[in-house]
């Protein structure tokens, strides 16, 4: 294998950094598979409140029909009534294809119950032949109070959805914080690792292995010895005593051949 010993050592090294990022991008992955899992509960609550708001807006403009249609104007208060009940019909339809909550089939139940007697009785003050004073008269004591009771039903309908999105934007914020801590921790530990083991590397290896290069550059055998200036009591000292005394061996072993 051809290339300098730093790059040789950090390669055989590199497996442990490899681990450590690799732990910090599973844990990357795994946050971004749970914000797409609460992504998909946030959309849905969403979808519920969208709901509820249109059976709301349809609400009181099928009240604001009737107000019309006993004031006189008839033709666009019953179709004022009839464009708000489908409406009103085709939200409920929504909402029960999208039932993520715990009690939000029961809700949505009270729901349909309490708009079916509120539309019911909007349809009798219209279809039955009363005098404005008999239909004014229905109108305050029941027809009314069945249509606050109807938007009531959709406001709770609207607030179990309200209060699971911020349920749940404060499990993400928690969530995203734990999952998030091991994957910084994972990947600074990487990079520090990878900083510290350079750094060891060219001082206790590079170094010394470099300045017995230079001192093999610099060799004569005038000298008698070689020079590689090395100062830590380590193997490489070692390794130079030992070639200074291979050095003298082979000297003297040619001045006694000299002689």
């Amino acid at each position: 294998m051809n290339g300098s010993l730093k790059i040789k050592i950090l390669l055989s090294l590199s497996l442990l950094i490899l681990m450590l990022l690799a732990a910090g991008i599973m844990s990357m992955l795994e946050f971004r598979k749970m914000g797409d899992s609460v992504d998909r509960v946030l959309k849905n609550n969403y979808q519920s409140i969208e709901s509820a708001k249109r059976m709301t807006d349809a609400l009181e403009r099928e009240d604001s029909g009737l107000l019309l249609w006993m004031i006189g104007d008839r033709d666009s208060g019953i179709g004022t009534i009839h464009r708000s009940d489908s409406i009103i019909t085709k939200a409920i339809t929504d909402a029960l294809a999208n039932i993520t909550e715990t009690n939000e089939q029961q809700s949505i139940s009270i729901i349909i119950d309490a708009y079916d007697k509120y539309h019911a009785s909007v349809i009798n003050i219209v279809e039955k032949e009363n005098s404005v004073v008999e239909r004014k008269q229905k109108y305050d004591s029941e027809t009314q109070a069945l249509f606050f009771d109807t938007k009531e039903a959709i406001n709770r309908l609207m607030v179990l959805n309200q209060d699971q999105m911020n349920r749940q934007s404060g499990i993400v914020k928690e969530k995203s914080r734990r999952a998030m801590m091991p994957a910084i921790v994972s990947i600074a530990a990487a990079i520090i690792f990878a900083i510290l083991l350079n750094f060891f590397i060219t001082i206790y290896f590079i170094h010394p292995i470099r300045k017995f290069i230079n001192g093999v550059k610099e060799y004569y055998p005038e000298q008698g010895r070689l020079n590689a200036h090395v100062v830590s009591k380590d193997e490489f000292k070692i390794l130079e005593d030992e070639i200074n005394i291979l050095i003298s061996r082979l000297l003297r072993k040619r001045d006694v051949s000299n002689e």
